[in-house]
């Protein structure tokens, strides 16, 4: 009898055990952030479906931030695949040309002052104050030069960079491609680039007329989606969403807690329904045109940016 009952009381013991560690274990998965179950997927998605002649510098950054990171097989496939595509430039290179390639070298753990055997720091400095050079060329100038401390001249060159971003800033608070109005791509960009140096007074104000702007303009309360009708984009999209909630993110503001539709849907809640069950992100709600790996990229490193902001971690471009 003495047996019986230890043998129960064992089996009672244990069942306890696994009953709680299974309780646990469903606890760790349930609070597990909506926005980091979507981010892994998308990473997931560009290292299994990307082909990898593809990938390119805006893939690696969003698999380097994901909460997995890069493993090392991983980065061989990146490695090969940029350096691929920074030779088919055969010498020719734009000011995007080398920010772009600056940002996918340091992604991948490489100098980017000895990259391919050119310096992309020096290239940016030639090219990016150009007063040709276009408002992505200066804002993506100021985001690949501040990846890293690179001295006394990147330092200045990030100064005038910033000026010039700082005055082509239009009337309502926002950056277009072309022309007079607003884009909310090319804004929430500019709020990525000045996120990161925020204790300029000039830069402070700029941060301010465009927050305005995304949050009592270009968001949707009937949708949840950034709008503001442009030369660049009319329709609601999975990128004008993205760029929105990266540079709100790169400023501080939390887009969960301060932008909600009438019915309750915040900004990054309606950017993860163009996510499909396989991770990819759509360019449209219930279509398959447009560009689907810049989707990709573009919502997992904007959440990866918000991700940035809870974890109090700053910059996913500071490396």
């Amino acid at each position: 009898m003495k047996k019986r009952n230890l043998i129960k009381s064992t089996l009672l013991v244990l069942g306890t055990i696994l009953l709680s560690s299974a309780l646990f274990t469903g606890r760790t998965k349930a609070t597990t952030p909506y926005y980091t179950q979507s981010i892994n997927k998308g990473a997931s998605f560009i290292k299994s479906h990307t082909a990898k002649q593809s990938l390119d510098s805006w893939d690696a950054l969003a698999v380097r931030r994901s909460p997995y990171g890069m493993s090392s097989a991983a980065r061989k496939v990146f490695v090969k695949s940029l350096a691929g595509q920074f030779s088919n430039l055969q010498g020719h290179y734009a000011a995007v040309d080398y920010e772009r390639s600056l940002i996918g070298a340091v992604s991948v753990g490489y100098n980017p002052t000895k990259y391919q055997g050119k310096n992309l720091v020096t290239g940016i400095i030639k090219t990016a104050p150009k007063s040709n050079s276009g408002i992505t060329a200066k804002i993506f100038g100021i985001i690949a030069l501040s990846t890293k401390n690179y001295g006394t001249t990147s330092n200045a060159t990030i100064k005038t960079l910033l000026s010039q971003v700082v005055k082509a800033q239009n009337t309502q608070g926002g950056w277009a491609l072309t022309g007079t109005g607003s884009d909310v791509d090319i804004t929430g960009m500019a709020l990525m680039a000045l996120g990161m140096h925020r204790s300029y007074s000039s830069v402070k104000t700029a941060i301010t007329k465009a927050v305005n702007l995304l949050k009592n303009t270009a968001f949707q309360k009937t949708t949840g989606d950034f709008v503001i009708s442009s030369a660049f984009t009319k329709k609601a999209n999975a990128n004008s969403d993205a760029m929105a909630i990266a540079g709100l993110s790169a400023v501080g503001i939390d887009t969960e807690k301060t932008l909600k539709t009438k019915s309750g849907v915040t900004p990054i809640r309606r950017l993860i329904k163009y996510q499909k069950s396989n991770g990819q992100f759509r360019w449209l709600v219930g279509s398959n045109s447009g560009s689907l790996q810049m989707a990709t990229q573009q919502a997992t490193y904007a959440m990866e940016q918000y991700r940035n902001l809870k974890l109090k971690k700053g910059s996913i471009f500071n490396f």
